[in-house]
């Protein structure tokens, strides 16, 4: 229902304080990148492995 009612940015977590990207420090800037980094990475990896499995069936099934 949240996602219908106001989509993608209903579902953010606002739980928290968080930081204005100017008002963090170049040490706090880098670890947020790597975390959006390790995340990006983490999706692609899964992504690419269910692509596999799905030519895998797909071929089985000729």
């Amino acid at each position: 229902m949240k996602y219908k009612a106001g989509g993608v940015e209903a579902l953010r977590d606002n739980r928290g304080k968080r930081k204005s990207p100017n008002e963090m420090s170049e040490l706090e800037k880098l670890r947020a990148e790597v975390k959006i980094l390790r995340a990006e990475k983490e999706y692609a990896e899964m992504e690419a492995s269910f692509l596999k499995k799905l030519e895998e069936i797909e071929r089985r099934r000729g």
